[in-house]
């Protein structure tokens, strides 16, 4: 049983007892803080298990097909990185990446303008149709855009403003903020 699963078995098991009791008792009660600030669930800063510090990237698709996004990022004094992230129908996907993150965009760092995100018109399939979503346009930099342990999100939405009916928008969730 890995780390994922464990953690997944625990909240559904808190929730269970949450849930026979009728709701009436907080489940942070069944939880010790010091698991859930192992977990990263608490704390003014997003954290891998070592206290590590993170960036927690997002994906969030906000419309009724599947989405494919392409997110490249620079760690300190490395060449871009990159990751893909298909994500289902009105779905969302996050991943940690350990800081410093020096730069982050959807695409390609050395071509803000290189696409990043398109919407499948089938099943989520590689082989699927589909159309790509103008690009992101900008490169987010540590320290200007955000800082070490705040959240990004990455958000793939509909939109009357642009010729593919869809557009991407980066919200960022600051260490803290409690937003």
């Amino acid at each position: 049983m890995n780390g994922r699963t464990i953690v997944k078995a625990v909240a559904g098991a808190v929730l269970g007892v949450a849930l026979l009791l009728g709701g009436c008792v907080s489940v942070t009660e069944f939880l010790n803080e010091d698991f859930l600030a192992d977990l990263g669930l608490q704390g003014q800063v997003a954290s891998l298990p070592g206290d590590a510090p993170a960036l927690l990237v997002a994906i969030e698709n906000a419309t009724s097909r599947w989405v494919e996004v392409i997110v490249a990022y620079r760690e300190s004094g490395s060449s871009s990185k990159s990751y893909t992230a298909v994500v289902a129908p009105n779905a969302r996907t996050a991943q940690m990446l350990v800081c410093p993150i020096e730069e982050i965009t959807l695409g390609d760092l050395s071509n803000p303008r290189a696409i990043g995100a398109v919407v499948r018109l089938g099943s989520g399939s590689p082989t699927d149709a589909f159309i790509e979503v103008e690009p992101f346009g900008a490169v987010l930099r540590d320290g200007v855009n955000y800082d070490c342990g705040d959240g990004l999100t990455f958000v793939v939405q509909r939109s009357g403003a642009t010729l593919s009916g869809y557009q991407t928008f980066a919200y960022i969730q600051r260490a803290g903020d409690g937003s």
